[in-house]
């Protein structure tokens, strides 16, 4: 029988498939930098994997001038953003292996074809994340490098976890891995050449009217909403930044914003070009409650916040101030008045009895008389209780307070409190 010799043709109409080529980085100082968009400008195809990134180099590392031009782009452009050490094999996993056994000021280690796996035997098995929970007992087994995991294989599941061998598989490059590509955040960034120079804010806004035009149609199609954006003109270094608490698609609302910011900033020169940009953008969605007759929650809250930004535009942000609702086991420290306006300004996770806290505390309390019977009056009038009593201790040592939501003779409600053995004093109101 007569046997079958492959052919390799040089023919470039069938060129001859690409080995795959994998990096990876870690960190390698306590506060490295964004790297995403500096690795996206060397290949199209990188993702965040456990705790650092790998990319593949398979189809560009051809067009950077080969894998030592490469590497040294690589070592050059990671280096001062603190992610200097590399790793570079045939698998995700495996670079990211070889770079998790570098220095912890940085370094590189590669393991490349043919004799790639013999390489990754010999690395430690913390150097496999998969691995890193498991460290104790595979210590136990006696188990200190890939290799010898390699070796039990499917045992290992029995004893540890089925994720364990099927990341060893994928290290390994014997089982597919299955990667979230890296996409590069959605942002819009015009520029408009005025007819002449101005220092008029009228102008600006005039021609700030078309690049708005343009903004909300890209911001339309992309379904999404603003949350920080920018303003500003040549030969001015500093530009306005406008935010808004909220995602935000409304044109005629952040054109109002404009006006208020642009008729206070004293321009030092005539403006020749004008742009805009987006800094933050977030999903949005149109408020369910326009779809109702007389269910306007979502009207009116659309409307506070831009009521606020006005505000803010005009008297500045330090200037108007918002109640904020803060997590604490004193009800006095519940809570406390911040600047309003802050883009992504909001109040965390609160206790379920939070919604009792008044929302003014009286400077002073005021003493309440009470009856023979202990109930306390208010200008002669009995107290009614609504809501309580609500007892806690201020500090060690404390024999404790309570406090109740109580309603005078003309159905208002006040947040009074005593210290034990105390009389009742008002100490908020609820508008």
């Amino acid at each position: 029988m007569e046997r079958m010799v492959p052919i390799v043709s040089d023919d470039p109409s069938h060129p001859r498939p690409l080995a795959p080529l994998w990096a990876a980085c870690l960190p390698s100082r306590a506060d490295p930098q964004p790297v995403a968009e500096t690795l996206a400008a060397l290949t199209p195809t990188l993702a965040a994997l456990d705790d650092g990134w790998v990319m593949d180099f398979s189809r560009t590392q051809r067009l950077l001038g080969g894998r030592t031009a490469l590497l040294q782009r690589l070592r050059a452009a990671l280096q001062p953003l603190g992610w200097a050490r590399l790793g570079l094999a045939p698998t995700p996993l495996a670079a990211l292996a070889l770079a998790r056994s570098t220095p912890a000021g940085g370094g590189l280690r590669h393991a490349l074809p043919p004799r790639w796996p013999q390489a990754l035997d010999a690395l430690p098995v913390h150097t496999l994340h998969a691995a890193q929970a498991h460290a104790s007992t595979l210590q136990a087994l006696g188990l200190h490098t890939l290799g010898q995991l390699r070796a039990v294989g499917h045992g290992l599941a029995a004893r540890t976890d089925p994720a364990l061998p099927q990341a060893l598989r994928q290290c390994y490059g014997e089982e597919p891995l299955v990667l979230s590509p890296w996409q590069p955040p959605l942002a819009w960034h015009g520029m408009l050449e005025l007819p002449a120079p101005t220092a008029d804010a009228a102008a600006l806004l005039f021609a700030a009217q078309r690049l708005l035009q343009d903004w909300l149609a890209w911001l339309q199609a992309h379904q999404l909403g603003v949350l920080r954006w920018a303003v500003g003109w040549t030969g001015e270094t500093a530009a306005l930044q406008l935010s808004h608490r909220e995602p935000v698609q409304d044109g005629a609302r952040l054109l109002r914003l404009l006006r208020e910011r642009l008729a206070r900033y004293p321009l030092a020169q005539p403006v020749q070009a004008l742009w805009l940009r987006t800094l933050q953008v977030a999903p949005w969605q149109p408020a369910s409650g326009r779809l109702w007759q007389g269910d306007g929650a979502a009207q009116r809250s659309a409307c506070w916040a831009a009521v606020l930004e006005r505000l803010c535009a005009r008297l500045g942000p330090a200037r108007v101030q918002q109640a904020h609702t803060v997590a604490s086991w004193d009800p006095h420290a519940c809570s406390d008045w911040r600047a309003a306006g802050a883009a992504g300004d909001r109040d965390g996770p609160l206790a379920p009895d939070t919604a009792w806290q008044p929302p003014w505390w009286l400077p002073q309390p005021l003493k309440l008389a009470c009856t023979p019977h202990g109930q306390p009056l208010h200008h002669g009038q009995p107290l009614r209780r609504l809501l309580g009593p609500r007892r806690w201790t201020a500090e060690a040592g404390d024999e404790g307070h309570q406090a109740c939501i109580a309603l005078d003779a003309q159905g208002q409600p006040w947040w009074i409190e005593r210290a034990q053995h105390q009389p009742w004093q008002i100490r908020g109101l609820y508008a």
